[in-house]
């Protein structure tokens, strides 16, 4: 079954209504849970002013499986999957989908989370169907449907961040699930401090 798009955005508002400067949402997430962690999709720049060209090829980053380097997408799976026992609500789950990435989503009367320099579809739906929008449209522009910018269950016990410029997605949470993911030889995962402006490609 996939996601459905919300014609109410109030289940954004807890998100929006963060006092925190935009990219520090729009980056690192919500405040005021227990634990952090960062996860890399690629290895973390090694000198000032580095650019993501010069870094090392995005599948070094990436853990070995069994049929091959796992992805972006195969990772935050994995995530909700470690994230999936800590919620009290995993069949009803909210995912914001960044308009940047050249996807139509169709419906009536649509209205979008917006926080400064970002505008977001919200879905709603289990964390099952994470990644299936269901009406999201495909353009010429990307050819595979992207991660969710942002993704939390209805109980909020957990928040995943994943914005389009940084190299990595933030897991806010419990201790114990943020250690499972910290523990998990799947995914390259570090633990953050949110108030820490983490490092990043030029």
């Amino acid at each position: 079954m996939s996601l459905s798009v919300c014609t109410d955005v109030s289940a954004a508002d807890w998100l929006v209504g963060q006092d925190l400067p935009w990219y520090r949402l729009a980056v690192s997430g919500p405040i005021g849970f227990p634990a952090y962690a960062r996860l890399r999709f690629i290895p973390d720049p090694t000198y000032e002013g580095q650019r993501e060209n010069d870094a090392s090829s995005p599948a070094a980053a990436l853990t070995l499986a069994d049929d091959g380097y796992l992805t972006e997408n195969d990772q935050f799976k994995i995530v909700a999957e470690i994230l999936t026992p800590y919620t009290s609500t995993p069949e009803d789950c909210f995912f914001c989908l960044w308009d940047g990435w050249g996807w139509d989503v169709t419906g009536d009367d649509l209205s979008m989370v917006k926080i400064p320099n970002r505008d977001y579809w919200l879905f709603r739906g289990a964390l099952t169907d994470l990644g299936d929008w269901g009406c999201a449209v495909k353009t010429e522009r990307y050819e595979t449907v992207q991660n969710p910018a942002f993704m939390w269950p209805a109980d909020h016990a957990w928040c995943v961040t994943g914005d389009v410029d940084p190299h990595f997605a933030v897991i806010a949470g419990p201790a114990e699930a943020i250690d499972l993911i910290l523990a998990d030889p799947r995914l390259d995962a570090v633990v953050v401090d949110p108030n820490v402006s983490p490092p990043r490609y030029y």
